[in-house]
């Protein structure tokens, strides 16, 4: 049903008339020191692609890049630990995986899930009118360049990976719940590559800066300068789909690259109410960020 065109977050293969098996592979380096947090990341990650698609993971299987002549065993063991604890949490089996000897650490997981044919959901199908819903602060990418530079304060990188191992599921329990016309997740495009891939040259977007949410320590560091290579690479390439009105920190920050972002969901006006509703019981943080338009078919207005 859906394979590699169309930039979807997940291939999607039809088994019965009632069952969609949901597939993605997803691994990184480490964006925090501590290998028990970084394997939470990885995996939340992972299985967020899943939950992008309207499905539900069910088995995962680990991607382990690791070499035990550089570096000591115990970090290995932290680093599957905190993947199988957050598998755990979603309800998931870890069935198995794959390792091989690498001198840079990665991980992740293949993961499936499960979803009626009916009920796929697409990076495209948003209508014009829709509400742009966003459900995790941007800034990953420039808080995690500080962490490198020994720049954040312990409670900064403790917000931020409590926020980057966090689970879309509670986001995604509340999206299926107003019949949404089209998701995603934030990752390492940024919000704008990630919006392009909703729009492609069907429809426009309109986003209002002041509703973006972000970490507040990411507009300090964007001002001196500790921004990530990916940053740079993604304003390059989708910066011409841009239209803004602005060129300061909000322009920045639609184009850092996330890791383990949030849900950018379009949702009917109609269905908003009940959205907030369901969110705010499951203690989902979610921005209505902008609407989707008729026109100008291709373009990101930055307000």
């Amino acid at each position: 049903m859906v394979g590699i065109e169309g930039f979807e977050d997940a291939g999607v293969y039809k088994v019965t008339d009632d069952i969609a098996l949901v597939q993605t592979v997803d691994f990184f380096t480490p964006v925090v020191d501590d290998p028990y947090w970084f394997g939470q990341i990885a995996a939340a990650n992972a299985l967020s692609d899943i939950y992008a698609m309207g499905a539900v993971p069910k088995t995962a299987l680990n991607l382990v890049c690791f070499s035990p002549k550089k570096f000591d065993i115990s970090i290995l063991k932290e680093i599957i630990r905190g993947g199988a604890d957050k598998i755990r949490e979603a309800g998931v089996s870890l069935l198995g995986g794959h390792s091989v000897e690498d001198e840079e650490i990665k991980y992740g997981l293949s993961i499936t899930g499960v979803v009626h044919p009916d009920r796929v959901l697409l990076n495209e199908g948003a209508r014009p009118g829709d509400l742009l819903v966003l459900t995790k602060p941007l800034g990953t990418g420039i808080m995690n360049t500080a962490i490198k530079g020994n720049l954040l304060d312990a409670d900064a990188v403790t917000d931020l990976i409590r926020v980057m191992a966090m689970l879309n599921r509670n986001a995604a329990e509340a999206m299926l719940t107003v019949g949404p016309h089209a998701c995603t997740d934030v990752t390492g495009f940024g919000l704008a590559g990630h919006l392009k891939e909703m729009i492609k040259e069907s429809l426009g977007v309109e986003i209002i800066a002041e509703r973006l949410p972000y970490f507040r320590e990411a507009v300090e560091f964007t001002s001196s300068g500790f921004v990530p290579g990916g940053l740079y690479r993604n304003r390059d390439f989708y910066g011409e789909h841009v239209a803004a009105s602005r060129s300061d920190f909000f322009f920045d920050i639609i184009f850092d690259p996330q890791t383990s972002g949030g849900l950018l969901i379009a949702i009917d006006p109609a269905d908003r109410a009940k959205f907030e509703s369901e969110a705010m019981r499951l203690g989902v943080d979610h921005h209505v960020i902008g609407t989707f338009l008729a026109e100008p078919k291709g373009k990101i207005l930055l307000k």
